[in-house]
């Protein structure tokens, strides 16, 4: 009997015990379920900002300040792209969140930098430099082109000047092909008549005061044809040469005129310096000094010994040397001289037409290259992202409606991309091919204008 107490006692004390560890486990199953609670809670609120996080690009600039994908441009691979999305699901994302995924596996944006910086850098204007020959033509304010060329004659009034040849004296020949040269001449030019050794005589007695006898009898100022023929009556051939001198003092006439274009000299001799001057280092000063004046020496029946000192000085002044003999000689080297201006205006035109066309060729070509490279990129971030978006839907990782706002997100970005670079790219091209063919008229119709003003 009393061992039957004994057990009784003892098994309802393994009892007790067992249902006292059983209230003790279910406590600290409670307890731990309500510690638990709390990461689930802040994992919510981490996921909730991380959503606030995610920012969509609304311009250009911000697109290009994003880090380029993890598998973007040479380093696409569509079976890689695949394997990575599969690594995650994307069941309980939303549309903002499954785009900024695939953004950050696909998407150029820095890629982007190098087309954006050469759109904003380039020039869409001529940058080509219009040659400033012949008669110093050069561009306006506004574009356009201008002619603008000083020419200045120095005629010989010494006395061998009133020798006769076929009836008329050299000086009276001189004269009349002078005239007809510079009513040739294109409408805007400026000109004017120096003559020198016109007072005094030959004589030793009036050395001094001939020699020191130059003087402009017209002015540098656009040609008028009865004033001009007035001038050449205000002097008679009388006295010695000082070529130098009349040179020295029309650098002084261009320095004091400051007239903007080309300047251009025509020394017009029967002879040598006869007054000791250095007409060879009169020429070099004016040359070489910021006049730029080019000398161009015309010996009229000069001998052969006058004729070395006269190249010498056209040589030094950075012209040319012409000889005539007779009246007719006289003509013809005008009608050359107007010949040869005629064809440095042929040349002139082709020669810069064609480089202006060149500039803006190459400048388009150019320009149309890296819009198209622009363009393909911005095209195959579209199609990469919306091929990892149908694969998505394809492994059912969300609905059709979901797709649907992606494929919207992914259109806007595209859109954002593709305007920039074609609106841009149209602007440019435009402004180029605007001023390149406004430039390139403008050539054409100077140089025909200047080609029929010396035609006959």
């Amino acid at each position: 009997m009393k061992m039957k107490k004994l057990f009784l006692f003892t098994f309802l004390a393994f009892m007790l015990l067992l249902a006292l560890t059983a209230c003790g486990s279910k406590e600290k199953t409670a307890g731990d379920k309500g510690k638990s609670e709390k990461p689930k809670e802040e994992t919510a609120a981490a996921v909730e900002e991380q959503e606030d996080e995610i920012q969509i690009a609304t311009s250009v600039e911000e697109i290009l300040k994003e880090k380029a994908g993890t598998y973007s441009g040479n380093a696409y691979n569509k079976a890689i792209v695949h394997r990575s999305l599969d690594k995650s699901s994307f069941q309980d994302k939303d549309s903002f969140q499954i785009y900024d995924a695939l953004l950050k596996l696909i998407r150029e944006g820095e890629n982007y930098r190098s087309f954006y910086d050469y759109y904003e850098a380039f020039n869409p204007s001529i940058e080509t430099v219009i040659s400033q020959m012949p008669g110093g033509m050069k561009l306006d304010d506004n574009g356009d082109l201008g002619l603008s060329a000083n020419i200045a004659i120095l005629l010989d009034a010494s006395g061998s000047m009133a020798q006769k040849i076929g009836g008329k004296t050299k000086m009276e020949l001189a004269k009349e092909a002078i005239d007809q040269f510079m009513a040739s001449m294109p409408e805007g030019s400026n000109v004017s008549l120096r003559v020198y050794g016109h007072k005094g005589s030959n004589s030793d007695s009036d050395k001094k005061l001939s020699c020191g006898s130059t003087e402009v009898v017209y002015d540098l100022k656009p040609y008028n044809e009865s004033d001009f023929k007035s001038a050449f009556g205000k002097f008679k051939p009388t006295g010695w040469t000082p070529i130098a001198k009349a040179i020295t003092e029309t650098k002084a006439d261009f320095e004091k005129a400051n007239k903007p274009g080309q300047n251009i000299i025509y020394v017009v001799s029967d002879g040598v310096e006869t007054c000791n001057g250095d007409p060879v280092k009169a020429a070099k000063e004016l040359h070489d000094s910021n006049i730029e004046a080019v000398v161009n020496i015309i010996g009229f029946d000069v001998d052969s010994n006058g004729q070395k000192q006269l190249i010498q000085v056209a040589e030094a002044g950075g012209g040319k040397f012409k000889t005539v003999k007779t009246a007719q000689d006289f003509k013809q080297l005008w009608e050359d001289e107007r010949r040869r201006l005629w064809n440095e205006w042929w040349d002139w035109g082709n020669k810069n037409w064609n480089k202006v066309w060149e500039e803006q060729n190459k400048k388009s070509n150019e320009l149309y290259d890296v819009k198209a490279d622009f363009t393909n990129l911005i095209y195959d971030e579209k199609t990469r992202l919306q091929e990892a978006a149908y694969y998505l839907q394809q492994k059912e990782q969300y609905d059709s409606e979901i797709r649907q706002e992606v494929d919207s997100l992914i259109d806007q970005r595209y859109n954002i991309l593709k305007d920039y670079a074609e609106d841009h790219y149209e602007e440019l091209r435009d402004t180029l091919k605007t001023e390149g063919e406004n430039l390139k008229k403008s050539i054409k119709e100077k140089e025909e204008e200047m080609k029929e003003k010396y035609k006959n």
